[in-house]
């Protein structure tokens, strides 16, 4: 029997290659566009799926935006638009060797 975690590996190996390349931090987004190979991944929210259950990749939560955002009727400034998006990346404290 096969157990969930054997599903997509290839797939869950590039993207922790993908995510070590890049110490910084990489939306669901930006790693499918970083990807050698797409063609196993349909969207964003696929590939954040997959991410979930793997070891050492951490997650954290980012503010972007800023944005004014202007009433189309009277074009005064209302509000700045922000929107808090997942950053994935590698922390290999722990890791094992």
């Amino acid at each position: 029997m096969r157990g969930i975690f054997m599903r997509k590996k290839r797939v869950r190996r590039q993207i922790e290659e993908t995510l070590r390349a890049n110490p910084d931090g990489l939306t669901a987004g930006q790693i499918l566009e970083r990807l050698p190979s797409k063609r196993n991944v349909s969207d964003a929210r696929h590939l954040a799926n997959l991410l979930r259950g793997m070891k050492n990749i951490k997650k954290r939560r980012v503010k972007l935006g800023n944005q004014p955002f202007y009433a189309a009727e009277t074009r005064e400034n209302r509000t700045n638009q922000t929107w808090f998006v997942n950053e994935y990346y590698y922390d290999d404290e722990g890791a094992e060797i």
